[in-house]
Order: C-alpha cells, then sequence, then structure tokens
C-alpha cells in the first residue's frame, strides 16, 4: 500500500489524495498550478480541491485566484484518528450482537481476512493459545501472541523456528508454509490455508471440530517429541 491508496482508504479520493501529497510537497498553489504539477485535468482539479478543503485536507487561501495548502499531514491524521474513533465507537455501541449458532461452520477466504481473524481471536483468549505454522506465517501474529505471554496466558506454539519465543511453549517442526492451524481457550478452531491463489480457513466453535483439531495438534507434540529423543 502505497500514500495514494492509503489516503482513499482514509476517506479521501484518487484524485484529493495526488492533490494533498503535491501540496505537501509543492506548498501553495491554484488549482491551475496543481492540475499541471498532477497532470489531473484543471476542471477535476478544482473539485479535488474543494473536497479535500471539504474533507479537511487541505486549507483555501482567499485572494484574486483562490489557492490551497496542506493541512500539516501530523495534524491530518490526529484529525482522521478523531473522526475514526468516533465512528468506531458508535459502531461498537450501537450495532446489534450477532444472533449466531456456536456450532456453526465460517469459512474465510483471503489472506488478510484470515489473519484479522487469527489476530483477534488471539487477543480476545482468556486462558491458552495453541498456534502451529511455519514461522513465516508466525511472524505476522507474533505481536498478539507476545501480548498473550505478558497477560498471562498459556502460548504453545508448533513452528519451524524457535527464535523470539521467550516464555512461551515452543515445538520445532518442519512445517509447510501457508498452512495453519488455531486454538483458543479450548474453545475455539481456526484451520486452513494462508498463502496460495485461493487462501481459505474454517473458523468453528464447534465442540467436535475443536476437539478433531486439539488431538491432531497434541498428536503433532508426541511425533516431534518422540523424534527429538
Amino acid at each position: 500500500m502505497d500514500i495514494i491508496d492509503a489516503l482513499m482508504q482514509a476517506g479521501f479520493t484518487r484524485h484529493e489524495s495526488m492533490l494533498y501529497v503535491t501540496l505537501c510537497r509543492e506548498g501553495e498553489l491554484t488549482g491551475y498550478e496543481a492540475s499541471k504539477l498532477t497532470g489531473i485535468p484543471r476542471s477535476n482539479a478544482y473539485l479535488g480541491l474543494a473536497g479535500l478543503s471539504d474533507k479537511g485536507g487541505a486549507y483555501r487561501i482567499n485572494g484574486e485566484a483562490a489557492r490551497y495548502t496542506a493541512v500539516d499531514p501530523e495534524e491530518l491524521v490526529r484529525n482522521l484518528k478523531r473522526k475514526f474513533d468516533g465512528v468506531m465507537k458508535v459502531i461498537h455501541e450501537e450495532i446489534p450482537q450477532i444472533n449466531a449458532s456456536g456450532d456453526s461452520f465460517v469459512t474465510i477466504k483471503g489472506t488478510r481476512q484470515i489473519l484479522d481473524k487469527m489476530k483477534n481471536l488471539i487477543l480476545q483468549a482468556k486462558k491458552r493459545v495453541y498456534i502451529s505454522t511455519s514461522r513465516e506465517q508466525l511472524e505476522f501474529v507474533m505481536d498478539e501472541l507476545s501480548d498473550a505471554r505478558d497477560r498471562g496466558l498459556k502460548v504453545v506454539i508448533i513452528t519451524s523456528e524457535q527464535s523470539g519465543t521467550e516464555g512461551m511453549i515452543c515445538y520445532i517442526s518442519n512445517k509447510q508454509s501457508g498452512s495453519v492451524r488455531l486454538i483458543t481457550d479450548s474453545e475455539n478452531v481456526l484451520t486452513g490455508q494462508l498463502n496460495g491463489t485461493n487462501p481459505t480457513s474454517l473458523f468453528s466453535r464447534n465442540s467436535n471440530m475443536v476437539d478433531l483439531i486439539k488431538d491432531s495438534l497434541t498428536n503433532e507434540i508426541k511425533l516431534i517429541n518422540i523424534n527429538t529423543k
């Protein structure tokens, strides 16, 4: 993700994002000057600067010819954070709770979506976390695993390299890149593939599914212990 993509994720259009970056680099600009520097058609540049100003990314300087200056980047970030904190507060407090059966099997597709679910499961865990995956994939959730360890949770890892797992129980095994199995609090299970052309995982609170993956991890640990004797 580059800065233009990031600004678009924050709610600006592509033209507004390009204009904001250009204002930061060049200083005060008219719509005509911004159009020449960015290659955006002049009419679109004027609209983009007006939109950028309305959204808090630029200030208009009144004069014979309207000029615009960028809002300081640190100020912009603080303003966006306040805005999104307010939005998230309303969502968190007002949205209805999901009415779903605990025995459901949910398919999660896409690496980003799977990683988000893994991170959330680890952050929400109260007692223990068991995870089996390659070191490459483990790095994506190491911050959350370290947080779980610091909260006093039992963290058990089966992976291909031990470094960085201090304070956690770590078993070394030759793990294939992409495959992941995760259990938290003996209540939640996620298993699947993180990479490839179609990253897909299965999430469930079904007790039979949890027991199945728990037995699989237990057997894997037993095999590791036998092979290391």
